[in-house]
This record gives structure tokens, sequence and C-alpha cells, in this order.
């Protein structure tokens, strides 16, 4: 068998150890993993190499030979390209998804002190826990819109959140922990309405990012976003139906709330392990898979 499909002499190749080449028929002309076009038409044409081959004087492919070691090194600067590209968008996603993930814990925090029991017994540490939270919900939104540089759903979700907080804080200016009137619903509604917006475009932005990543985690974002749907428009309809049937809507607001802690303890857990796979290496990836 010749040196090289081609006729080329491995010894005058002067892009070999520019590509730590190991000879033709080790390495590009290889018959699995090999990348030369010349070597593969060979093979399925039954040719030793393109001399016995009768098309070989007008042969594209042959008469381009020449140019195989430059598009070959092409292609692996593009392969690099790539990955480095994939690395640093591993590193840029696993940054602040993780942020994202540790912003719950003040969050929590301000939700504890921002509810009406403690309005009734301390108006001021009702007042820092609604702080708190806006002041966690800003750093919320700015992240998801720091995200929307790999997933455009993150710049609505983001958006949402700061509309969302623009309107709670007006709320807490006006009223300044003080029971809010009937008419407040009319900023308090459609920022409830911003807000689911918000949280679907969240869930797809943390779906797509995961698209041949992690197939399953990407249908369990888009599953629980159904579910949070469904508890929310709930809540809506209890909080109406409280109007004309006090135990039955008040029934289904307890239900829907408890639903919505469900969904937020789950979101929880699929935003860690969301996190977690941009913050591993791929290869520590693949070793635990396999």
């Amino acid at each position: 068998m010749a040196e090289t499909y081609c006729g080329k002499n491995c010894a005058e190749c002067t892009e070999k150890e520019l590509l730590n080449c190991p000879g033709c028929q080790a390495g590009p002309g290889r018959k699995y993993g090999g990348d030369c076009e010349l070597a593969a038409c060979c093979r399925e044409k039954g040719h030793e190499s393109c001399g016995t081959c009768a098309f070989r004087e007008n042969c594209r492919k042959l008469l381009g030979r020449e140019q195989q070691p430059k598009i070959r090194q092409r292609r692996i600067e593009a392969q690099q390209k790539r990955e480095a590209e994939e690395a640093a968008r591993r590193q840029f996603l696993g940054k602040w998804l993780w942020i994202l993930f540790w912003l719950i814990v003040p969050a929590t925090v301000a939700g504890l002190f921002g509810n009406e029991y403690v309005s009734r017994a301390s108006a001021p540490l009702y007042v820092f826990g609604q702080v708190l939270s806006a002041a966690c919900s800003l750093a919320y939104a700015l992240i998801l819109l720091k995200l929307s540089a790999e997933e455009e759903h993150y710049r609505t979700a983001g958006i949402c959140d700061l509309i969302t907080v623009a309107a709670g804080l007006l709320i807490l200016i006006l009223f300044r922990g003080e029971k809010a009137p009937a008419w407040s619903l009319a900023i308090t509604l459609p920022a409830l309405f911003v807000r689911w917006a918000g949280e679907y475009n969240e869930y797809q932005g943390h779906s797509e990012i995961l698209s041949g990543t992690d197939t399953v985690l990407q249908e369990k974002w888009l599953k629980l976003w159904k579910w949070y749907r469904g508890c929310m428009m709930s809540l809506l309809a209890g909080s109406l139906l409280v109007l004309a049937a006090p135990v039955l809507g008040a029934l289904l607001v307890t239900a829907a709330s408890i639903g919505i802690i469900v969904v937020d303890t789950v979101k929880l857990v699929y935003l860690y392990r969301t996190a977690k796979i941009f913050r591993e290496e791929p290869e520590e990836k693949n070793g635990r898979e396999n």
C-alpha cells in the first residue's frame, strides 16, 4: 500500500510538523476518525491510492491535494475556537446562575419580615423586609439582564422583574406599611400579570440554555412553568371567588398558595441543578454519566 492515497511524499510535507501529523495512513487518511476526502474516496471506490483511479486526471479533490493541510489546519483552528467559546459560555452561565441561586437566601429572609403579620407587630421591621425584598428582586432582575447575553428570554424576564420591583416600591412609598386601599389594585394587578410574563420568560430561558446539554432538565423547566401558571390562575380565581363564596374561595386560595410554595421549592432545586451543570467541566459530567 502507498504511503499516501494521493501520492504526496510525507517527508516533503511542510505542514506535517505544524499539524503534528503521524502520516497519511495513521493520521488524516486512517479508516476510522480520519477527515481526508481523498482517503475516503479511495476506500469508497476500492482503490489503494488515487494512482489506480481512472478519473484521477480531472479529479477536483486530487488537483486540490496541496490545499488539504491548510484546510485541515483551518478546521482545527475553528474547532479550537468553538471549544474556547463553549468554555467561556459555561463559565459565564455557571457563575451568574450560581449567584442567582444564592439570592434566594436573602429573598427568603425578606419574605419572613415582609408579611402582614409582621406589619401588625412592627411597621419598621415590615418596611425593612419590603426594602430587602425589593433589593433582592432588583439584583435578580439585573442578573437576568446580564444572562440575556446568552439567551434572549432572560432580557424580557429581567425587564418584567424591574417593572414589578418599581410597582412594589411605589406601593411601599405611597402607604408606608399601612394597609393599601382597594384602588391600589390598579397598580398591583397589572404588576401581577407582568410578573407572570417575567416568570414565563425566565423558565423559558433556563430551558433554552440547556438545549443539547440536559434535555431532561430542559423539559422539567417547561413543565414547572405549567404548574406555576396553574397555581397562579387558581390563586386569582380564589381571590375573586371569596367575594361570592368566602369559604370555597379561601380554600382555593390556600391550596393555590401551597402549590406556589411547592413550585418555588422545585424551582430552587432546578436552578441549583442548572447552575451546577455549567459549573462542572464537561469531562467530569461525562465521567459520572458513564
